[in-house]
């Protein structure tokens, strides 16, 4: 017998019965049972290494570590692990059925919210603890922040009121399309385009890589005209992109390099827009711009500027400066310093700044595609979408090709190496960090030929502080001791001040007493009553209730975002005191002042913030003790953080940069726009039943109801009577009722189908919105607002306006820093407060998004100024070398 036929036995016969002889003899040296089980004890093994190394040895070490050492933080530390483990392991499960369920329970149907229930899902007790429902991870039902939301709202608003906005965002990008991609690409002959590849090739790069190029292309053209056609779409839709890359990022690169302050302000939208995954970036995109090679193009723009733009600030940030000062020394402009001096030298780098974007685009297309660009993004797609093996080759094929020639002819340098993928792996890689790219070897030989020198430091130690400043410390500690003791006190009392604004039971919280027994009300003389709740029969009265600082209907969120930030500064001020300077920088007066001015922030603006109307028109509404207790304790912490910070002796690590900070100052009323954005941008969405039916509405409910009512009662009694009939033998008469019986549950069904849809589009139109301006919301956006204004004009002296004395600048920022984190703070505690006890159709809205954005930006304008300053030290003797 053949060679062939023995193969063809061998697929063919043998294959049927025992597989292939590969099969069988992977078969024969693995077995999968055994190895699943090996997997089953290498999997248990590594979980209790890992419980045992990070729950009780890890602790433990540092406890008796820390304890030999005398680090008693560190000993804390394990003590406070040791202690959390041992009260995990032991505390006994609890089974949480999340969200609201019925149970049966003695005959009656109850709701219960969060309830406990057993292994076999019977009622325990109606509401479990947070402890039991963290511990399963259920509470998440319960804390959901809405910041979807808040992106639905932006998009509305966005969409309504800024229609002229995006269309001149969205004009370039279709003009240029339509130019590049409709009118020449498109209307070429593939021939030309491929030798006007090669022309541009030779005249930029070399004879060799024009040739490649238009091999490439030519290939991509014999693939077909339908691949032709895509590959066209592809390199017009690169080509848009880069160009507007070009247009928008080397002029941002240069003036980044040129100025500081663009710098510090275009760095952190880098960084952010470097971590965002690619799929994220077409949201914003297909929502305000829809689908189609527009939005394609783009997204891709937007994806790839970043290196480009880092890039070229890393070029010009490069050139010698003795080659710029010298320029300039011999009288030219600064426009022919950039364009004769800079700009040259930074060639290099610019060049590759501009290969990398055009590889991240390359690499975009395919992502694009889903957005509904065309080429051969869409023809890879469609491919693995119809399992079209045919198509993917060809068209992978394409894409490949499509790729190097635009890399080859984009590449800095002729003696590059490397291969597309390593090229375009590298691109990814270095997304965040590109000027990684430009690393000089010999820079890296010289720092690493340099000895390794350790000179000799003296004797050092911290400045103790002084008596003056000893008093402002502990002024700091007892304000926050007082503002911890006010959470224990009552803060609100017969209703919830925010949590009444997001539950209706927080309206009236008072405890209605009866003398006598509560009875049905049908149990009454009285006729038919239209209400089933139970009456008193003797006198009803009311017991008061109050709530303290950290209770869902009392602070709740204020008061523990005030809790937090008072231990922090009580921690700040016992470690200046027992241990000055030492451990983190912001356990210092800067970060005193931080924490103590946030929590005064937020207790003022709990204080000053409006109860609901449904609140107010009750009103038996008051606020507690503990609320002007917490104001009073954090406006003492707040004072004694300003004096401790005007008399601690702090000096910055590096001298600060001897000009005014306008970017600073750029980034303070920035943030005060966005306060005036979100003051009158929604705080609160409230779709709940009772809120949108008004009057009217809810007559046409009414209407809609009696309806369906009537056509149940038609049925029931038609069906009744047909049940008659049929006992009579009348077939006739049992047909014509059973007709009747089925037209009246189709009214029935129109009619419940009807309320519903009537209810959604109701929640849906006729939403009750608050925003932080207005009368019937709480008025937070005012105190914000004017939080700000506070900040831009203690930025004055902060950004050196008033001098560049760096300890006047140090400390203005120290209170610019303050404010910024008090207005965050009052952000996130109406966030967490109203998601903490919010009924399912309210939520909050963007507006408080945007004011938390405003608070962060704030901060984050002397943040750097402040993480540089430490306090001063003294220092002994040099110590005589040992050599």
């Amino acid at each position: 017998m053949s060679a062939a036929a023995l193969l063809a036995q061998a697929n063919g016969e043998e294959a049927e019965k025992t597989g292939h002889f590969i099969d069988r003899f992977i078969d024969a040296i693995t077995a999968p049972e055994a190895g699943d089980r090996v997997a089953d004890w290498l999997a248990t093994g590594i979980e209790w290494t890992f419980l045992l190394a990070v729950a009780i040895v890890v602790p433990a070490l540092l406890l008796l570590g820390g304890a030999r050492g005398r680090r008693y933080g560190l000993a804390a530390g394990g003590l406070v692990g040791l202690l959390f483990v041992w009260w995990y392991r032991s505390r006994p499960e609890q089974i949480v059925a999340s969200g609201v369920r019925k149970y049966r329970v003695d005959g009656e149907i109850i709701e219960c919210r969060d309830a406990v229930v057993d292994a076999e899902d019977e009622l325990v007790e109606c509401s479990s603890s947070v402890i039991a429902q963290v511990r399963q991870s259920s509470v998440l039902d319960n804390w959901q922040i809405s910041f979807g939301e808040w992106f639905e709202q932006s998009v509305f608003w966005v969409n309504n009121n800024m229609k002229a906005t995006l269309e001149i965002i969205e004009w370039p990008f279709r003009t240029l399309t339509n130019i590049i991609v409709n009118q020449w690409l498109l209307n070429m002959s593939w021939l030309t385009i491929c030798i006007a590849i090669l022309i541009l090739g030779w005249c930029f790069r070399s004879f060799q890589v024009g040739l490649m190029a238009f091999a490439g292309l030519l290939v991509c053209g014999l693939l077909g005209e339908a691949y032709w056609r895509e590959t066209a779409l592809t390199l017009g839709f690169i080509g848009v992109s880069v160009l507007l890359c070009v247009i928008i990022g080397i002029p941002i690169g240069v003036l980044c390099g040129r100025v500081d302050a663009a710098w510090n302000v275009v760095r952190p939208v880098l960084d952010a827009m470097q971590v965002v995954h690619s799929f994220v970036y077409m949201l914003p995109f297909v929502f305000f711009f829809g689908v189609g090679n527009v939005t394609g193009t783009m997204l891709t723009m937007t994806f790839a500027l970043p290196p480009l733009i880092r890039l070229t600030n890393l070029g010009i940030r490069q050139v010698p400066e003795d080659v710029v000062e010298a320029s300039r020394a011999y009288g030219a402009p600064e426009w022919r310093v950039l364009t004769d001096v800079q700009l040259p030298l930074a060639r290099p780098a610019i060049m590759t700044g501009l290969n990398q974007t055009l590889l991240l685009a390359i690499s975009m297309l395919g992502v694009a595609a889903i957005a509904g660009v065309g080429g051969l993004g869409r023809l890879l797609l469609q491919a693995i979408s119809n399992t079209d093996a045919a198509q993917a080759g060809a068209g992978g094929l394409a894409f490949f090709l499509v790729a190097v020639v635009l890399d080859r002819l984009s590449q800095p340098e002729a003696g590059d190496s490397g291969n597309l993928l390593t090229r375009i792996a590298q691109a990814w890689r270095h997304r965040r960090t590109p000027e990684e790219l430009l690393a000089d070897d010999e820079a890296a030989g010289a720092s690493q030929a340099k000895p390794d020198l350790k000179p000799m430091t003296p004797d050092e130690a911290f400045v103790e502080p002084t008596s003056r400043e000893r008093i402002a410390v502990g002024a700091t500690a007892l304000g926050s001791l007082v503002a911890l003791t006010a959470l224990l006190l009552p803060w609100n009392i017969d209703a919830g001040l925010v949590s009444g604004y997001a539950r209706s039971t927080d309206v009236d919280l008072r405890t209605e007493q009866c003398s006598g027994n509560w009875v049905d009300a049908s149990a009454q003389d009285s006729p038919a009553p239209t209400d089933t709740a139970p009456i008193c029969d003797g006198e009803a009265s009311f017991i008061s209730n109050s709530f303290n600082g950290v209770s869902a209907s009392g602070g709740s969120w204020f008061g523990i975002i005030i809790g937090v930030m008072s231990v922090f500064s009580l921690l700040a001020a016992l470690r200046t005191l027992l241990r000055p300077g030492e451990g983190s920088r912001w356990m210092s007066s800067h970060g005193a002042i931080a924490f103590a001015g946030a929590s005064a922030i937020t207790a003022a603006a709990h204080l000053l913030a409006r109860p609901a109307n449904d609140i107010e028109a009750l009103g038996f509404f008051s606020r507690g003790s503990g609320a002007y207790l917490a104001v009073v304790g954090t406006l003492i912490a707040a004072i004694g953080a300003v004096a401790w910070l005007w008399l601690a002796p702090m000096t910055a690590r590096t001298p600060l940069p001897a000009r005014v900070s306008w970017g600073r100052m750029f980034g303070a009323m920035f943030a005060v726009a966005l306060l005036v954005m979100g003051g009158y941008a929604g705080w609160s969405f409230d779709t709940r039943i009772e809120r949108v039916v008004d009057d009217e509405l809810a007559a046409q409910l009414d209407e809609i109801e009696t309806k369906g009512r009537e056509a149940a009662e038609r049925a029931a009694d038609a069906r009744a009577a047909a049940d008659e009939a049929a006992a009579a033998g009348d077939i006739t008469r049992e047909e014509e009722l059973r007709r009747v019986v089925t037209e009246a549950q189709r009214e029935e069904t129109a009619a419940s189908a009807e309320l519903a849809a009537t209810i959604s589009t109701a929640q849906r139109k006729r939403d009750v919105i608050h925003d932080g301006f207005e009368e019937e919301g709480a008025g937070l956006g005012i105190w914000s607002l004017l939080a700000g204004l506070a900040a831009v004009v203690m930025s004055v002296p902060a950004i050196g306006l008033t001098g560049i004395d760096e300890t006047r600048r140090y400390r203005w920022s120290a209170l610019v820093g303050a404010v910024g984190a008090g207005i965050a703070a009052i952000s996130m505690a109406w966030v967490l407060s109203i998601t903490r006890v919010a009924d399912p159709d309210l939520v909050s809205g963007v507006g408080v998004a945007l004011v938390m954005a405003a608070g962060v930006t704030v901060f984050a304008t002397a943040r750097r100024t402040l993480s540089e300053f430490e306090r001063n030290k003294i220092y002994g003797d040099i110590p005589v070398s040992s050599q």
